[in-house]
């Protein structure tokens, strides 16, 4: 079976085709990765031109697509644009780097912990609940002739199908409007917004399959009635992919940003007011529970920036990389609030004097891999944060699985284990997004049983290593937590 596999990401367009069959790990045979073009018309805006991101998407499908038995559709989620009645653009696609919609947060503070209950989404300005707002009170020349307010994935499908669907995992992740209980518009935020249910997409799960317009199956190349899967958003695609939608596994993703979740068989809210993780739908009535931090890889691309442009990014990062690994039993006591760029953890954790990050502890022997290991741990201490909130919260799991760039890094992968003190698995999957795809489409269209996706999925992690917390970094990490958490809360 050969899947187009699309992963449409705020950074890149990622296509590929993968060949997923009985017994043996899905295969990406052929892709091609293109940067998502932006646009930045104000102060503080960050903007995909919506019919530019299309033309290239369609654009990767030619490139890559071979007797394609299906394609998989995955997007990031968080973005927002306005359409009129006849689905043209009336603006770009608002991305969750735009800080404009801060500004209508004020109209929601009230009913902030209302909000978060209703749809597992704390009051941050990267949600579609206040960028509605946003439009409408500061953009009203432009909102007074917006019909519907689309994600997406609902763009994307429109253009493929000729209706506005999303699913349900990137309807939780995005608008801020879906009742992660019932799984259905939420009436009070749909008032709070301004706006009815009928200005939304329809909602699916993410298995459902569509049927691709005539003229661009022949204008992708595809075979005639190639079915569209409607998929998930991008991160929930990676969690399936590495746990195949399995109750009790928690994920970590170390790339450009970050991410820890679970999947859980129901919502799980946190009961603490700093409201430290968010609550997503995934699948199949599955959750998935945690938080994602703004700040991870890139902090590490800062410091290369910053200390040593002279040297590539790579040979930076392995010499950097090489020298921490001698000094992972020594500890420093140099810390790194890491918070370089504005963060989507919830501001009620942080009590920032200035705001951006901050380097403490520095001695005349600090060297400048003492900083780096601390901004590598500082980084995990974030995603520290978030674990905390669900334990406390009594969801659990046994070990982490985990993806990204920088989980290509061993020593990554070690400090991650004492600080969070579980077990990690690796795997060393490149692309996990476009491997949940295939899976999905293996699962949508009943290419096989539930038994033979289980025998793929379990002959992919066949080849898995793990790293095991130790007693001794275990307790040095926690002393240096408690130290890191102390500072930020102050």
């Amino acid at each position: 079976m050969n899947v187009v596999s699309i992963d449409l990401g705020t950074t890149y367009i990622k296509v590929a085709n993968v060949f997923v069959e009985s017994g043996v790990a899905p295969k990406i045979t052929k892709s091609v990765e293109i940067p998502t073009p932006y646009v930045k018309p104000a102060l503080r805006a960050y903007e995909h031109n919506p019919k530019e991101v299309l033309k290239l998407l369609y654009k990767a499908v030619r490139k890559v697509v071979t007797k394609a038995d299906a394609i998989v559709l995955s997007t990031y989620l968080f973005g927002i644009l306005g359409v009129d009645k006849s689905y043209r653009p009336l603006t770009n696609v608002i991305t969750w780097v735009d800080e404009r919609p801060t500004k209508a947060l004020r109209y929601l503070k009230t009913y902030d912990r209302e909000i978060y209950l209703r749809t597992g989404c704390p009051l941050l300005h990267i949600y579609g609940l206040p960028k509605i707002l946003w439009l409408k009170k500061f953009k009203s020349s432009v909102s007074r002739n917006i019909t519907f307010y689309l994600d997406v994935k609902s763009f994307i499908t429109h253009a493929f199908t000729g209706n506005a669907v999303t699913d349900l995992s990137s309807a939780s992740g995005t608008y801020q409007l879906l009742n992660i209980n019932e799984l259905r518009w939420d009436a009070f935020a749909l008032e709070l917004a301004g706006i009815d249910e009928n200005q939304l997409p329809e909602l699916r799960e993410g298995y459902e399959v569509l049927e691709i317009k005539d003229n661009l199956v022949e204008e992708l190349n595809l075979k005639n009635k190639t079915p569209l899967i409607l998929g998930l958003y991008d991160g929930a695609t990676m969690i399936y992919g590495m746990t195949l939608g399995q109750s009790g596994k928690g994920v970590v993703n170390l790339g450009t940003s970050a991410m820890l979740r679970v999947v859980t068989d129901y919502p799980v809210l946190d009961k603490n007011v700093q409201v430290r993780f968010q609550t997503y739908y995934l699948l199949g009535r599955k959750w998935i529970s945690g938080g994602g931090v703004n700040n991870a890889g890139i902090v590490l691309d800062y410091l290369h920036n910053l200390f040593w442009v002279s040297r590539t990014k790579e040979e930076f990062f392995n010499m950097m990389f090489k020298e921490i690994e001698d000094k992972l039993n020594v500890g420093s006591n140099v810390l790194f609030i890491p918070t370089i760029y504005p963060e989507r953890l919830p501001l009620s954790i942080f009590k920032p004097a200035g705001g951006g990050g901050a380097l403490i502890g520095l001695k005349p022997n600090t060297t400048l891999s003492d900083v780096f290991k601390a901004a590598v741990e500082g980084i995990i201490f974030l995603l520290k944060i978030i674990n905390d909130g669900l334990i406390e919260n009594n969801v659990t799991y046994e070990n982490l699985l985990i993806g990204g760039k920088l989980a290509q890094q061993p020593i990554v992968r070690k400090i991650l284990a004492n600080v969070i003190a579980k077990k990690i698995t690796y795997c060393g999957f490149p692309h996990v997004s476009h491997v949940g795809n295939a899976l999905l489409a293996f699962k949508a269209l009943r290419y096989g049983s539930e038994k033979e996706l289980k025998e793929i999925y379990e002959s992919m992690m066949n080849e898995c290593s793990e790293d095991l917390p130790t007693p001794e970094l275990i307790k040095y990490y926690n002393t240096l937590f408690k130290k890191f958490t102390r500072i930020i809360h102050k």
